[in-house]
């Protein structure tokens, strides 16, 4: 049986049921620093980036790139073994930096904006398409992601025939 959550350490009691043990200080930190990293980002790419029609073209930006990036991330940490590196990673990119990067408060923000400056159409559309088209963009991340990986292992096998 998989942990609850595999980020958190667990121990099984009689019964077989995971219980957590303890989140370290340590995993708690590498969120914390990948968050603050992740959010200064958002911040800096919302600043530079134009707006339309009361739309931050950034955070449409953050919300496409973040969802596609945590895609590739998680599809090439779940090849092979799981080590302390692997959940490291994990938590430092993933929860805390691609996980502040990405917005979906400032979503709704967004979409409230454009609904009160009298477009309420663009504004439903613009919110479904943002959660569809970042759910589309995930699963390109990891197809992405898996397909790399193949290509690279067919390659190393090649290399060892050669050899």
């Amino acid at each position: 049986m998989l942990p609850i959550n595999s980020d958190i350490e667990v121990t099984r009691t009689v019964v077989g049921v995971p219980v957590a043990v303890r989140i370290r200080p340590s995993y708690l930190g590498l969120a914390a620093v990948g968050g603050g990293l992740g959010a200064l980002t958002r911040f800096g790419l919302t600043e530079i980036a134009p707006t339309w029609q009361s739309l931050s073209v950034g955070i449409v930006a953050v919300n496409l790139a973040g969802p596609f990036l945590l895609g590739v991330l998680l599809q090439t940490l779940s090849v092979g073994t799981e080590t302390s590196f692997r959940r490291s990673m994990r938590l430092l990119v993933g929860v805390g930096f691609l996980g502040a990067l990405t917005s979906y408060a400032e979503l709704a923000l967004d979409v409230v904006s454009v609904f009160e400056h009298g477009n309420p159409v663009l504004a439903v559309t613009y919110g479904l398409a943002s959660i569809a088209f970042g759910a589309v963009a995930t699963w390109v991340g990891i197809f992405v992601a898996a397909q790399w990986h193949r290509r690279s292992m067919r390659r190393a096998a090649r290399r060892e025939v050669v050899v």
